[in-house]
C-alpha cells in the first residue's frame, strides 16, 4: 500500500533532520502506530505522505504511484484517497457537523461546484451514512462549537471517511481528550478501518494504547526508527531506546497508561 525510500525532511533554521533517511513499507489494511517523544519525528513522517510538508529528499509510493514527483493533478487525485486526522479535530467551529463532514468529498466536486459549495445527492447521502457510522446521525445541523472533544474527534472521523480514503493518517488523535474519551475514539477508528479494509498509520504517546491498537509499531527517536515489529515484540530494552530513562519513559512507556 505504501512504499517509502530514503525519506529525510529538515526544517529550515534547524541543523538537525526531523526524520532521516526512512525506508518503510506498509501493507494494506495494517494498523500501523507510531511511537515516540515528542519532537521524535512522528508527525512530520505522517505530514510526509500526505505532502502537508515536502521532504527534502526521498520517495513515497502510494499503491505504487509516486507521490512527490508528479504534476499537481496527480498529486491531488493521490491525496485525496488519504484522509487526515489531527490531534485538535482541524474542523470549522462555525460551520455545522454535515457542512465539516460534506468537506471530505470536496475532491469529487468541480472548481465551479467547490467555488459555491454546491454537492450532489449523493455527496449529502455519503456523508449523512458517514455521521450514523461515528454515531452521530442525530448531530447533522449542530454547530460544531457545540459539540464535546470526543464528538468533535467523530466529526473528523466522519469527515475522512467520506473522501472514500484508502488511507487514513491520524496523528495524535487522542491526545486532547480524556481517557474513556481515547478509549471510545480509538475503539471506533480502528474497528471501522478494520471493517471496510483502511490501511491506519496513527501517531500515538501512550505505549498500552500502541500495543492495544496496532498490529505493527514503529518506534522512533531523533529522527530515526529504532524499533520496527510485533507490539508482542517490544521488550523493554526498546521502550528505553526509544524513550530513554526520561520522564516520558516513565510517563509513556514504563508505566504505559
Amino acid at each position: 500500500m505504501i512504499r517509502i525510500e530514503g525519506l529525510t525532511h529538515k526544517y529550515e533554521g534547524r541543523e538537525e533532520e526531523a526524520v532521516n533517511n526512512i525506508n518503510l513499507q506498509i501493507k494494506k489494511g495494517e494498523s500501523l502506530v507510531v511511537i515516540g517523544s515528542s519532537g521524535s519525528g512522528k508527525s512530520t513522517l505522517l505530514k510526509c505522505i500526505n505532502r502537508l510538508i515536502d521532504p527534502t529528499s526521498g520517495k513515497i509510493y502510494i499503491e505504487e504511484k509516486e507521490i512527490l514527483n508528479c504534476d499537481i493533478h496527480h498529486a491531488t487525485k493521490i491525496r485525496g484517497s488519504i484522509g487526515m486526522i489531527f490531534q485538535e479535530y482541524n474542523l470549522v467551529e462555525s460551520e455545522s457537523v454535515l457542512k465539516n463532514v460534506l468537506n471530505g468529498r470536496l475532491k469529487y466536486l468541480s472548481t465551479v461546484q467547490t467555488l459555491f459549495g454546491k454537492f450532489s445527492k449523493e455527496d449529502i447521502a455519503i456523508a449523512k451514512e458517514n455521521l450514523k457510522v461515528v454515531g452521530l446521525g442525530e448531530y447533522e445541523n449542530e454547530r460544531v462549537s457545540n459539540l464535546s472533544g470526543g464528538q468533535k474527534q467523530r466529526v473528523a472521523i466522519a469527515r475522512a471517511l467520506s473522501q472514500n480514503p484508502a488511507v487514513i493518517l491520524a496523528d495524535e488523535p487522542v491526545s486532547s481528550l480524556d481517557p474513556k474519551l481515547m478509549k471510545e475514539v480509538m475503539d471506533l477508528l480502528t474497528t471501522i478501518c478494520k471493517e471496510k479494509g483502511i490501511t491506519l498509520i496513527t501517531s500515538l504517546h501512550f505505549l498500552e494504547f500502541a500495543k492495544r491498537y496496532g498490529t505493527r509499531i514503529i518506534g522512533m527517536k531523533e529522527g530515526n526508527i529504532v524499533f520496527d515489529g510485533l507490539p508482542e515484540e517490544l521488550t523493554e530494552k526498546d521502550i528505553v531506546d526509544i524513550y530513554g530513562k526520561t520522564k516520558e519513559w516513565f510517563l509513556y512507556g514504563k508505566t504505559g497508561f
